[in-house]
């Protein structure tokens, strides 16, 4: 972390019974800088680190009325990761010893002769911390990364855009992965990143349909200190912790106007203004967006900028639904099972031939992660290795039968009709969670009509 950072971005607390020091401290970092916080004793000094965002702490070790050690330990109990830096007019290699056993991070003895080491020490731990956090964060990618599946598939359909994935990851055009929820979208990124010159640099995915509107510009562009009410610190957003690697922006279309007016320049120029700020930060980074809408048609009605779509869609790779390519599903359903028994703590699973072929006839409206979403109940439930029919959660088989209806023997047509009507209306709300309002939308009649048919079908009181 450079020097021009910290001016704008560190508010030290300075502790210390003695006024003189505190003030010659104090003028020397302020005129770099930083931002002073000061107190002449313990109970001042508490108050003012849990009150004051205090970034680290000069702290003397001799205090009126308690024990420099003890503000230690509670400073770091409180905040492990603060940076403390111990000051005494003693020399003394215990009591050295015993601050850096206690999570000081460095040690310093009055009369400090040279004031630019306060400084100095100050900028190294913040560096220290810096350079430990990236390679934290480049360690848990590239262990991620180890893990991320290929496109399980042997239809023509996924062989075609598996060799489109690794063409498209030797450029850093821009891609954009269309394709219903739950399809891999998601997967297919992460594989576009994987096989690119990029692969050992991060991947940070962003829902953006999971983030506010007023603070999506600010998680991903960052902000400054003061942009807003709670901005204590400059922070960085996740296109500049994601630089040298790819963002993953799904559910774009979840954006409004505004944003995507700021997406559009970013693009453009490669560049970036966080919240609050004037500079333009410069990054090299791979950008792929994902939706689960028809964006073209949403840019003919007037609901996404035109401009930002031919930007984002430089390349499209689009997903084909699980029901449009059931010669995968064996394969999918082999790779998940063996994934999921590892992550469960069981022993691997079969699954029995006649529910592999319903779930090669069944429609699959939530694709990969529905069929995940059963396999993993099935796992839970099974009392043997193998899943059978009976293992299959409830609201699935009420799916499957209600999408293999056929009257039972005998039923004369009223009949039949009633017994579809209460299949259908029962695996409506359970696909809609009981959302009276969207099992309406999906079957086509007003939320009146269908607590009538309810009722009628004593389905709902």
């Amino acid at each position: 972390m450079t020097q021009d950072t910290l001016q704008e971005n560190v508010r030290v607390l300075v502790v210390d019974d003695d006024a003189n020091i505190i003030s010659i401290i104090s003028e020397h970092l302020s005129n770099i800088g930083y931002e002073l916080v000061t107190a002449q004793n313990a109970e001042d000094a508490r108050k003012k680190f849990s009150a004051e965002s205090v970034d680290a702490v000069l702290l003397d070790i001799n205090l009126p009325t308690a024990s420099g050690l003890d503000l230690l330990r509670e400073f770091k109990s409180e905040r492990p990761e603060i940076v403390v830096i111990m000051i005494s007019a003693i020399s003394d290699i215990n009591t050295v010893v015993k601050s850096i056993h206690e999570g000081a991070y460095d040690y310093l003895v009055k009369p400090i002769i040279d004031l630019n080491q306060v400084n100095l020490r100050i900028e190294k731990a913040f560096s220290e911390q810096e350079l430990k956090s990236e390679n934290e964060a480049l360690r848990n990618e590239l262990s991620r990364q180890s893990e991320i599946p290929e496109l399980q598939s042997r239809s023509p359909a996924m062989a075609k855009i598996k060799d489109m994935i690794k063409t498209v990851a030797n450029y850093d055009s821009t891609v954009l992965i269309t394709g219903e929820s739950g399809t891999g979208k998601e997967v297919a990124a992460r594989n576009i990143h994987k096989y690119s010159e990029r692969s050992e640099k991060p991947f940070i995915a962003v829902n953006c349909g999971g983030i506010p509107s007023t603070l999506l510009e600010s998680t991903l562009f960052g902000y400054e200190k003061g942009a807003f009410t709670g901005a204590a610190k400059r922070t960085r957003g996740l296109f500049e912790e994601s630089n040298h690697g790819s963002i993953f922006l799904d559910e774009v279309t979840e954006t409004n106007p505004d944003f995507q007016i700021k997406l559009l320049r970013v693009l453009e120029d490669s560049k970036i203004r966080r919240v609050g700020g004037t500079d333009e930060i410069k990054l090299n980074l791979r950008v792929i967006a994902a939706t689960n809408k028809d964006l073209k048609k949403m840019v003919e009605e007037g609901h996404f900028r035109e401009d930002l779509y031919y930007r984002l869609n430089v390349v499209n790779i689009s997903l084909p639904p699980l029901r449009d390519r059931t010669e995968d599903i064996p394969l999918i359903v082999e790779y998940q099972l063996n994934r999921l028994s590892d992550r469960l703590g069981r022993e691997p699973f079969n699954i029995d031939a006649e529910v592999m072929e319903q779930f090669q006839e069944y429609h699959w409206p939530g694709n990969i992660r529905e069929l995940i979403n059963v396999l993993e109940n099935a796992i839970i439930m099974s009392e043997s290795d193998t899943i059978t029919y009976e293992d299959l959660p409830g609201h699935f088989t009420t799916e499957l039968k209600s999408q293999s209806f056929a009257p039972s023997n005998g039923n004369d047509y009223q009949s039949a009709k009633t017994e579809f009507e209460i299949a259908y209306f029962t695996s409506l709300l359970d696909q809609t969670d009981h959302n009276i309002t969207r099992a309406a939308e999906i079957a086509g009649i007003t939320r009146q009509h269908l607590y009538h048919k309810l009722k009628e079908l004593k389905i709902r009181d």
